[in-house]
């Protein structure tokens, strides 16, 4: 086939191209709007030692993960929801909610999934509240004055949800066109009937000398 041919496939058979990718971008938005929506929030918390000291800021260092474990329990965690009123149990939350410590950046950031906006900022500033009550009671029990600080500077707030409409409608939508324009292809293979004088010449090989036109 030449550049012609295709663009006469094209041309022809566009409808059956736009009829696809429409198809397919209208059943994505239909199964976004069906599944159920996740929604992940962000608390950021700083940890700093302070005391410049090389040794102080090493035990941070060490201590980021322990602050991690101590809040990743079921049983803490069924307790920070209960403290919220959710009817959530703490061992679902094992899977929703995920502390990431990061010592080269002295911060702890928190993200929560949940099916409800309001819960997953909840229980992410309620998560980050708890850590920083375990670690002011830590301090509390110890002597001297080197401490390590854990302190929110980033408010829980709506990092990403799922799914995404636009980006499931706009991925539809190409997938369809692909789809489209891959059908559009194979219906003209199939079809081999003749509709016009190019197509009896291009059958037998041989130029057309007349054609009788329609009544």
């Amino acid at each position: 086939m030449q550049l012609r041919d295709y663009l006469s496939v094209l041309m022809k058979r566009w409808w059956v191209i736009a009829l696809t990718a429409m198809v397919a971008a209208v059943t994505a938005y239909g199964v976004s709007k069906l599944l159920p929506h996740t929604f992940r929030s962000q608390a950021v918390y700083l940890a700093l030692a302070n005391q410049a000291d090389n040794g102080l800021n090493i035990v941070l260092r060490n201590s980021m993960n322990s602050y991690r474990e101590m809040v990743m329990q079921p049983s803490v965690l069924d307790q920070i929801s209960q403290g919220l009123g959710l009817d959530i149990s703490g061992e679902t939350w094992m899977s929703d909610v995920n502390i990431q410590p990061r010592p080269d950046e002295q911060k702890i950031v928190i993200e929560v999934d949940a099916t409800r906006l309001d819960q997953s900022q909840a229980m992410a500033n309620a998560v980050g509240d708890r850590m920083v009550a375990d670690v002011n009671r830590i301090n509390s029990t110890l002597e001297g004055t080197a401490r390590i600080n854990v302190t929110r500077i980033q408010e829980a707030r709506l990092l990403s949800m799922s799914p995404n409409t636009k980006i499931n409608v706009l991925a539809g939508a190409i997938l369809g066109l692909v789809l489209g324009l891959l059908l559009a292809f194979i219906l003209e293979y199939i079809d081999d009937t003749l509709k016009s004088s190019s197509d009896v010449e291009r059958f037998v090989g041989l130029t057309t000398l007349g054609a009788i036109p329609e009544k």
